[in-house]
């Protein structure tokens, strides 16, 4: 059974500083984000289809590299809905041992063709 805790209201003068630093926080986050996707879109459409699919003719693998961008872009939401939900729930460092294992096995997966295209 969850219990319901209520807090006074804050000061004014402390409520706009603890907004102010979620939004400053927030558009951190989401400006690091963004950059992420958009140098993970360009390295996709210049260099992992050459890198990943090198047995494709280069429009395949152009497409196929636009492919594996499309699914960590739709992947993404769901595994926040999920583990935020359990994270709201059960707390977050209950949770992220097991979102870092599931990363692990993404990498283990990726891994050996990357590693074996690269050193050998």
């Amino acid at each position: 059974m969850a219990t319901v805790t209520t807090y006074g209201q804050l000061p004014e003068a402390e409520h706009s500083a603890q907004l102010r630093r979620a939004v400053v926080a927030s558009t951190i986050g989401t400006s690091i984000e963004w950059y992420d996707f958009f140098l993970y879109g360009t390295a996709a459409g210049l260099v992992f289809g050459k890198l990943f699919f090198p047995h494709e003719d280069p429009y395949s693998a152009t497409l196929l590299a636009f492919g594996t961008y499309f699914i960590g872009f739709a992947a993404r939401p769901v595994g926040a809905a999920i583990f935020g939900h359990y994270g709201d729930r059960i707390g977050r460092k209950a949770t992220a041992p097991s979102a870092d294992k599931f990363r692990e096995c993404a990498l283990e997966v990726a891994w050996p063709r990357r590693h074996s295209m690269i050193f050998f």
